[in-house]
């Protein structure tokens, strides 16, 4: 039995279903039937079983009013209230179809199923599924009270974050708390410092190559979400690895109805790290979805195994290589090197090397730190490329501004990145309404109280909660103000950047906050603010081309109809597993610049 590796549903049926679940109904059954059949005059086995069955459900409701009586007194005993909880039309079954809601939701809108949900509770709730006690809000005061004000006793939750996410982070920086994660932010944030992101050598290099396979397909609908997680991918395993995984090389796709393309480049696949990488994300984002119940929907396989295997044979032998430099095991010639130790050219994986030889530990951290410099910044940039291709007057007033700072042709400059006042007013806004990282998953270690400043109720939030914070629907909610939903750039740069914004930082917050805020901000931005400029430099024109999406990706009919949030006028179909992202892509039509053509020949 010892060899025997269990698959995590098999896993989760013997440590927590049977335990938990099956033996306590077993026993409420097996004491039931007799009772009933001896001792009443009810001898039909069928309904002998429903009453038994129906025993079963009363049991498990009894419990249920218990636990909420026991919130109740302990609310109480600290002044408060217990957070409302929704209440399905099977509430009485632990909600079950407020849980087949939110899986439905895991391919609609992105968390529109919660924005729905928020519309008739308000800004925070509890789903109160299966038994268990998930609290939603999108409260901006309540983000700051968990992020910040109480940052000490809000955890990434073991059950429901930690291990959905093992297979994956490991114990990096944002798979982990307490000491392992100061330990793992103290090595990471000297590689985010200023003087580590301002020279933009590495996002030239790798957007000349985007801009070249751009022009492959001159005025031809190509999927520029695609591109852009190249770009990223590219750029940042350069500047953690020091070696590019050329993920642009690979061909590109074509658009849905292209006449008889060349079959072998009808995919996406941008090499097998690439597309691997892809999906490990879109299975822990549906684990996340699930838990703690995610190894119910793994029990023939562990879905995430196979694609790490792909990932780690990538990443390996990069790292071996890495730790060979390092001065305990490299040989004299190599220490004789006068750039092995030098500042301006390590990276990431030569300084992790030089101060720890855990192969498995350095790996967990790449992995970490590839995520965020992928594909947070991968879709900021498709999705600013998203509201230029859709508003092209804002893309005109962005093309001037570039013009006058940095010029057709030349490459921008740190300086004249941080000039743009129009360019980052745009990334601000898009970060606002469609931010990387949707929502962020809390664990409370100790009971806490929180009031909101609306109405001044205190609301209990009990040990082991479970808390979303969801950013995305914070973030257009109406602390923005009547046209929260819409999108404006200028909303940074006139008086309501005053009236909104700087009266209240928390209700922006693409980035996270407090101790735990993203060290790689800046660089995201720089990266953003520098392919775009050189993307506005290099295309003359830019359109959104609909005809181009393969069916069913495009939004719905349906959606046209909505009130709530922006379906209503959306022309792509935002989802989320770990980050945003757009369903089939973002398809665009991009012509050449003759100015840049001409500065180039």
């Amino acid at each position: 039995m010892a060899g025997i590796k269990l698959t995590p549903g098999v896993r989760y049926l013997l440590t927590i279903i049977i335990p938990q679940a099956i033996i306590p109904a077993t026993v409420v059954y097996a004491g039931t039937y007799p009772i009933i059949s001896n001792f009443t005059p009810i001898k039909n086995p069928y309904l002998i079983n429903g009453i038994c069955l129906a025993t079963l459900f009363g049991v498990a409701n009894v419990f249920g009013a218990l636990h909420a009586l026991n919130q109740q007194r302990l609310a109480r005993q600290l002044g408060a209230v217990p957070v409302p909880a929704v209440r399905g039309r099977l509430h009485f079954l632990g909600n079950v179809d407020v849980v087949i809601k939110m899986v439905r939701g895991f391919k609609g809108y992105a968390h529109g199923w919660l924005g729905e949900l928020e519309s008739e509770w308000g800004s925070f709730y509890n789903l109160r599924m299966l038994g268990g006690d998930t609290l939603v809000t999108t409260s901006p005061d309540l983000f700051k009270q968990v992020i910040v004000t109480d940052f000490p006793i809000w955890i990434k939750g073991e059950d429901v974050f930690k291990m959905p996410m093992q297979g994956f982070l490991g114990d990096g920086v944002f798979n982990s708390n307490g000491s392992m994660w100061k330990f793992h932010r103290s090595m990471t944030r000297p590689f985010f410092a200023k003087d580590k992101i301002i020279h933009f050598d590495t996002f030239s290099k790798h957007a000349d190559e985007a801009i070249a396979k751009i022009n492959e397909r001159d005025g031809e609908a190509i999927d520029f979400q695609d591109i852009a997680s190249r770009f990223t991918m590219d750029s940042g395993t350069s500047f953690l690895f020091g070696e590019s995984v050329n993920s642009m090389s690979a061909p590109l796709a074509f658009p849905f109805g292209a006449k008889n393309p060349d079959k072998t480049q009808q995919s996406t696949n941008s090499g097998h790290f690439p597309s691997a990488f892809r999906d490990v994300l879109e299975v822990c984002g549906f684990r996340l979805l699930v838990a703690p119940d995610w190894p119910l929907w793994e029990f023939m396989e562990d879905k995430v195994e196979a694609k790490m295997k792909t990932i780690h044979e990538y990443i390996d032998p990069i790292v071996q290589r890495a730790l060979g430099k390092h001065p305990r095991v490299r040989s004299a010639e190599e220490s004789s090197d006068p750039l092995a130790n030098s500042d301006e050219n390590q990276t990431l994986l030569d300084h992790l090397a030089s101060v720890m030889d855990d192969q498995i530990m350095i790996r967990d951290e790449l992995l970490n730190i590839l995520l965020a410099a992928r594909d947070t910044t991968a879709h900021a940039i498709t999705a600013v490329m998203y509201f230029l291709a859709t508003h092209p007057t804002i893309m005109a007033r962005l093309r001037e501004e570039i013009n006058d700072v940095v010029g057709p042709v030349t490459t921008p400059t740190f300086v004249q990145v941080k000039d743009m006042k129009y360019l980052r007013a745009i990334i601000n806004e898009t970060l606002r309404l469609m931010p990387s990282v949707p929502a962020n998953m809390k664990q409370s270690t100790a009971a806490s109280v929180w009031t909101d400043p609306a109405t001044g109720v205190r609301y209990y939030i009990p040990k082991g909660a479970n808390v979303s914070l969801m950013t995305i629907l914070m973030q257009r909610g109406d602390a923005w103000g009547p046209d929260s939903t819409v999108f404006d750039p200028d909303r940074w740069i006139d008086e309501r950047n005053k009236k909104y914004y700087l009266a209240n930082p928390f209700i922006f917050l693409p980035f996270h906050g407090g101790p735990r805020m993203c060290l790689g901000q800046q660089f995201a931005l720089n990266e953003t603010s520098f392919f775009v400029t050189r993307l506005l430099q290099s295309f003359d024109d830019i359109s959104f081309a609909p005809d181009a999406f393969a069916p069913g990706t495009l939004p719905p009919q349906e959606w046209k109809g909505s009130q709530l949030g922006r379906k209503s006028v959306e022309k792509v179909w935002p989802m989320s597993h770990l980050t945003m992202y757009f369903k089939g892509g973002l398809w665009l039509r991009m012509r050449g610049s003759r100015t840049a053509q001409g500065s180039s020949q």
